[in-house]
């Protein structure tokens, strides 16, 4: 199929604002009275509260008010309502805020802040689940076992256990009877932080007239509406949320995570404003984090590679709350099999309360961290069959016919993870390994399938609406928040081709206002382009009908016997005779003055096809549209430091259809990047009493463009998908799953050390390295 402008490099529509410094986010915000915001955090990760003096902060320069939770009766959240807007009799993380300080300035609420006296009596702290899952361990959350929750999403009362999902696929056991060898190994994916460039904050004010107006770094804006209406007794069209410009999410920004604690401190001073944008250090411990998963798998075989059984647990420290982890464990367990077919499974999640920030999503969404371990696991089986490891993967490979976890059976247009690795087995192994080792390094290449399925609530569904301009132009406004993926290019380049106008006349909205945007449930799972994009050619479609219906009354022709170029209808067999699209977008207007026919405005919505909630074994329509992809890498090590230094990453995805090379490119580069800082140098330490080590970028460990690849190679494999648009399927969360396994799996050939946590920092591979020559 030929296009026109799908699968070209149409310019981003933001760039030249972005570039100039022109768009507008949530701290560039100033409104008429507003006030600021500070916030007191413990100094303990679990603890009583004796008492809270805030007489002196109430004095202070500039204060307005001082609000404490003493007289909180609500809790709040999506999946389970586990989460108060300011501690409430103890405190169960270092960065729960305990107090606040609402003021003229920033500087003057921080200032009073530091005058508030707050006294303790320390608990014992859990940073791990698997403390905080013993039979002696003190519970976090004492109620758990009354929050209101949706069915399935139940605590385990009278423990630290927030949640279990299991998965039950064939017998496990008889799998395990099946298998000729077993291999098993646990696998850790520490704690970490999204780190978008721009720091989680909300503006929130109570208006006179009992509405609510909310300004938010948020990609779940009616989420935050609903949610923020239940609280307050209120209809959710009594609450408006604004999203502007959003400087970064990477996961983390989603589901409700400060609006309710702005919101509620902001009830305080009806009429006025309040604004809060978190420190870096805030931004690290007081929002969502990402991470913490402990996966232990079992692996069973036939000694000719077939794969017999998997079994599987995952235990999520999902931190002092688990309504925005939940569904990254369910992902997490549900996707552990990666790219592969098991016969029989049993695949376990525990999410446990721990005394560290809530988790939440993070670009992967729980499949990078359970793939971590089965790819490692395949290369390690391969190792004891003696079997070669691309052969064992291609024996056991998900595709057409086979059945996923979930009981899904795939079909071609679910893609080809085969000829994704084909692709990167020639361009990475097809010739010799230049040298196992010489002066300096040692030298390895590692390889990594991987799968990748959405996440999301069954209801979930991106709106568009489209709406013809007098001039046959055209204005585009939807839901979904753009984060830097490049969402805007897609809507017009989609738009562009379904209308066959040029997208230089498409215009694509810059912000989302719950009062006027189209509802959209939030923008995750890699769904805009699969869901939003096939709303923007189901509204075309519509606009394109209704103004076939009002040239059908101009020209006195069955509308059947039309054609729609873009810029004229016209009559099938004879084009002189035709009306222009730009006189029909407002209907028709007759030399008298008489007008026919519609305004030209149409809206759509699309949600994935029998979506389902899990089954009692835990299965069900949940993943429905699959990505696969295979990565790999070329890398050294310094032998004098135990550096590794990335020569060549290489990455292929099946993605459908490239709707934009440069920016899929981007995309994957990125999200590659990403993943190398989560495998060698990121992770959130936190101490044993709960406090934390490096909450500051300093000392987090991002890479910079330093540790970048020497070299890049990003393919694709185009199998269209049956739902995206022109076959497109999901792409921006990806990139990040088969890093570290590949990264892992080239250490290994490299040196011949087995490492099952990351981040593999230098200092880790100098002690493996002279533990292995002591033995």
């Amino acid at each position: 199929m030929e296009f026109t402008y799908i699968g070209k490099n149409v310019p981003r529509p933001d760039a030249v604002a972005k570039a100039t410094g022109k768009v507008r986010f949530l701290d560039d915000l100033r409104l008429p009275g507003m006030l600021h915001a500070a916030f007191l955090r413990p100094t303990h990760a679990h603890a009583k509260i004796l008492s809270i003096d805030t007489a002196e902060a109430e004095r202070m320069p500039g204060v307005v008010k001082v609000v404490t939770g003493r007289d909180i009766r609500f809790r709040y959240g999506e999946n389970i309502k586990d989460r108060l807007p300011l501690a409430v009799g103890k405190v169960r993380w270092i960065g729960e805020p305990v107090a606040a300080v609402i003021a003229e300035t920033v500087r003057e609420a921080r200032a009073a802040v530091g005058k508030i006296v707050a006294r303790y009596e320390p608990l014992p702290v859990y940073v791990d689940a698997r403390d905080a899952m013993k039979e002696d361990a003190v519970l976090i959350h004492e109620e758990s076992g009354t929050f209101e929750h949706l069915p399935g999403m139940e605590a385990v009362p009278g423990t630290n256990i927030a949640g279990r999902y299991t998965l039950r696929k064939g017998d496990v056991d008889e799998g395990f009877r099946r298998a000729e060898v077993v291999v098993e190994g646990e696998f850790n994916y520490p704690f970490g932080s999204s780190g978008a460039i721009e720091p989680h904050g909300a503006v929130a004010l109570f208006h006179e007239d009992g509405t609510i107006e909310i300004w938010s770094s948020s990609i779940c804006p009616f989420i935050v509406r609903e949610d923020v209406a239940h609280v307050y007794g209120l209809p959710a069209s009594a609450v408006r949320v604004h999203i502007p410009e959003v400087g970064g999410c990477f996961g983390y920004k989603s589901d409700v995570t400060i609006e309710q604690t702005v919101a509620y401190v902001a009830s305080f001073v009806p009429g006025r404003p309040v604004k809060w944008v978190a420190t870096r250090q805030e931004d690290l411990l007081s929002t969502l984090i990402g991470h913490g998963m402990r996966t232990r798998i079992r692996i069973g075989a036939r000694r000719d590679g077939t794969l017999t059984a998997l079994r599987t647990t995952v235990i999520h420290s999902t931190g002092a709350s688990k309504d925005t982890g939940i569904h990254v464990l369910i992902a997490a367990t549900h996707n552990s099999t990666g790219a592969y077919e098991f016969p029989h499974c049993l695949l376990e999640g525990l999410s446990v309360y721990t005394n560290t920030p809530p988790v939440g999503a993070y670009r992967g969404y729980g499949h990078q961290e359970s793939q971590f371990a089965v790819e490692r696991m395949m290369d390690i089986l391969a190792r004891r069959l003696g079997m070669d490891p691309f052969a064992l993967r291609e024996k056991n490979y998900l595709g057409p016919g086979r059945t996923t976890s979930l009981g899904e059976r795939l079909w071609e247009s679910n893609g080809d993870v085969r000829k994704c690795a084909a692709v990167i087995r020639e361009i990475v192994f097809s010739r010799p390994k230049a040298a196992a080792e010489d002066d300096r390094y040692y030298y390895g290449r590692g390889f990594a399938a991987l799968m990748k399925s959405p996440k999301g609530a069954p209801f979930s569904s991106k709106s568009c609406y489209l709406k013809f301009n007098a001039d046959g132009s055209v204005s585009i406004n939807m839901g979904g928040a753009e984060v830097g993926q490049g969402l805007r290019t897609v809507v017009r380049q989609v738009a562009a081709e379904a209308l066959r106008i040029p997208p230089e006349r498409i215009a694509v909205y810059t912000e989302i206002d719950t009062q006027f945007s189209p509802w959209e449930w939030q923008t995750i799972g890699s769904m805009f382009t699969i869901q939003g994009g096939r709303s923007v050619i189901r509204a075309a479609e519509k606009a394109i009908a209704m103004m076939k219906r009002t040239a059908a009354q101009v020209l006195r022709v069955d509308e059947d016997r039309l054609v729609y170029d873009g810029e004229h209808i016209f009559l099938n067999h004879d084009p002189s005779v035709r009306v222009a699209v730009a006189k029909l977008a407002r209907g028709y207007m007759y030399d008298d003055g008489v007008t026919v026919g519609e305004v030209v405005h149409a809206t759509s919505d699309t949600r994935l096809p029998r979506q389902s909630n899990p089954d009692a074994c835990g299965q069900g329509t949940m993943g429905i549209t699959y990505t696969f992809g295979a990565q790999a890498c070329e890398l050294r090590i310094e032998k004098a430091t135990g550096r590794v230094i990335i020569d060549h990453l290489a990455s292929c995805f099946d993605v459908g259809r490239v709707i934009n090379p440069r920016q899929i490119r981007g995309q994957v580069t990125g999200g590659a990047m990403m993943a190398i800082g989560a495998t060698l140098y990121e992770e959130l330490r936190f101490r044993p009493d709960g406090t934390a080590v490096n909450p500051h970028f300093r000392k987090y460990g991002f890479p910079t463009v330093r540790e970048m690849p020497g070299r890049w190679t990003v393919e694709f494999v185009e199998t269209p998908e049956h739902i995206g648009p022109y076959g497109a399927r999901g792409i921006g969360e990806h990139p990040v799953i088969g890093v570290a396994p590949a990264i892992l799996n080239a250490i290994h050939d490299a040196i011949g050390v087995e490492f099952y946590e990351i981040p593999v920092t230098p200092e880790k591979i100098k002690k493996a390295l002279e533990e292995k020559g002591k033995n």
